[in-house]
């Protein structure tokens, strides 16, 4: 499913949901297991169904039999309207299961149907199946505008609010993993206890720190030729378990994103607005309605700002001899000349040193 259709499905199922028009047949899925949760919770609600309910039945054991979850939906409900069968992480969205898919289009009118998996594949015929009978919903990281939109609502709901700057802030020390994201933002709320408003202070103080946002101080202090703060946050990386070379790969990954949008902002002499449109959304046109939608980019907008402030503190030869130093020291590792840990601590000075 593309990103315009994965956003178009979750909009038709908050119509579902509010219309109370449901379908009988659901598939929810997608890496976004917070968001996919919340909606089975609600789905499921709004279909009379619950896990204490004589009339839903849960399969989430792995594995399940189709014949179990046929025998089941065929089962008529007991002093109520419908049966609810909820089905989770069953595989059968991975491997052909054609007889549970013949099976929908006979299941009798009283029973409705929750499956939930993290990937599913189109090509499948119980896929299509509930295309055609229902709604198959993918849930795919939210755009940084509707998790700030979340961040709002949620403090909201406390009493409480946190300025913008610092929102976009927190959502790149924690990222757009909703689950960790919303658990934080509890702990956060928490902390702040009476207090109305949530500062950076608070988010330092209380927040689990990222391996991104290490790496973004990390280069802060290349800038400064810090070297102390350098090797802390790269002995703070390894406690995290993220192997040096993999340390190597991230740090190359961020001076070439910084290269670029310095070439894009100096060279080309485009105005910010116009790199986080060109970078951090992707804009794909429908080939049946010519309509133009956006989706989440390969970095997100916070990630742009960050990378251009940086990259406004060194001059593109720096930033090339960086990128250079990064590759010299990946291939020292994969040549044998050094291990990963000596190659990767001997870029790191190397960096500070400028040299």
């Amino acid at each position: 499913m593309k990103p315009k259709d994965a956003a178009a499905s979750l909009e038709q199922l908050k119509k579902d949901l509010s219309g109370g028009e449901l379908k009988r047949f659901y598939l929810l899925f997608g890496s976004e297991r917070y968001l996919r949760n919340f909606y089975e919770k609600k789905l499921l609600k709004a279909m009379g169904g619950s896990r204490d309910d004589m009339n839903t039945s849960i399969f989430d054991m792995n594995p399940v039999q189709a014949s179990a979850i046929i025998d089941a939906a065929q089962t008529m409900p007991f002093f109520a309207d419908r049966r609810v069968v909820v089905v989770r992480y069953s595989g059968f969205f991975k491997k052909n299961a054609d007889e549970l898919a013949d099976f929908l289009s006979q299941a009798p009118d009283t029973t409705s149907f929750i499956f939930v998996e993290d990937e599913a594949d189109a090509r499948l015929k119980l896929y299509k199946q509930i295309s055609k009978l229902g709604r198959c919903v993918e849930f795919t990281t939210q755009s940084d505008r509707y998790l700030l939109q979340n961040i709002g609502a949620f403090l909201k709901k406390q009493n409480q609010r946190i300025g913008q700057d610092d929102a976009e802030y927190f959502l790149g020390v924690i990222g757009t993993d909703m689950g960790k994201l919303m658990s934080e933002l509890e702990k956060l709320s928490a902390y702040a206890m009476d207090r109305d408003v949530i500062t950076r202070e608070d988010i330092d103080t209380i927040c689990s720190r990222n391996i991104e946002d290490r790496i973004f101080e990390m280069i802060d202090a290349v800038m400064r030729r810090d070297i102390h703060t350098v090797m802390d946050r790269y002995e703070d990386l390894l406690a995290l378990k993220l192997a040096p070379v993999r340390i190597v790969v991230m740090l190359e990954k961020q001076f070439l994103w910084m290269l670029q949008l310095k070439s894009m902002s100096e060279d080309a002499g485009m105005h910010l607005t116009d790199i986080i449109n060109t970078i951090a959304f992707r804009q794909e046109v429908d080939e049946e309605t010519g309509e133009v939608k956006r989706s989440r980019g390969e970095i997100g907008e916070f990630q742009v700002k960050k990378y251009l402030q940086q990259a406004s503190h060194m001059s593109s030869a720096e930033l090339q001899r960086a990128v250079s130093l990064c590759e010299t020291a990946d291939e020292d590792f994969k040549t044998g000349r050094m291990n990963d840990k000596m190659a990767t601590e001997t870029l790191l000075v190397k960096l500070c040193n400028g040299k």
